[in-house]
């Protein structure tokens, strides 16, 4: 099974995001991450919802941070875009009848979701203007590198 990188896709787009002065497009976006429009498009849409973007149409529109960086978590980001799977079980769904295979799942299952909760402690601990200010870090020490275009 392929692993969804919406949550990583939607980091992604709120860092590019922060410290703008205006709108980005999806089209510009998109470019960042590299991914088709409509791919950045939905998950704008699943962030506006969440009370995280804003977004205008048209000529000169775009999306923009709709609260202060320091405001939103990782973990506000997280809910915003419905709460993917953060890790996959490697549990077998067949089998069920096995009493070794329930054993097995039961153990993957725990310890699954002890590292949920700590990622999701995690999330909530992280700010959008931490990830900016790493993000002014890299740049700084890096500054001999490809410019950014964002």
């Amino acid at each position: 099974m392929k692993s969804s990188n919406q949550f990583s896709d939607a980091l992604h787009i709120m860092a590019h995001l922060v410290g703008q002065d205006g709108p980005r497009t999806s089209e510009q976006l998109a470019a960042c991450l590299p991914t088709h429009p409509v791919v950045i498009r939905r998950l704008l849409a699943a962030l506006q919802k969440g009370g995280l973007v804003r977004t205008a149409r048209g000529h000169g529109g775009g999306s923009q941070l709709a609260r202060d960086p320091a405001t939103i978590t990782l973990h506000d980001v997280y809910l915003a875009i419905g709460s993917p799977a953060l890790l996959h079980t490697g549990a077998r769904e067949t089998g069920r009848g096995c009493p070794v295979q329930q054993v097995v799942n039961a153990a993957l299952d725990e310890s699954y979701q002890q590292a949920q909760a700590l990622l999701e402690q995690r999330l909530h601990a992280t700010t959008l203007a931490t990830l900016g200010d790493a993000f002014a870090q890299h740049l700084a020490q890096h500054s001999k590198g490809v410019p950014h275009d964002l």
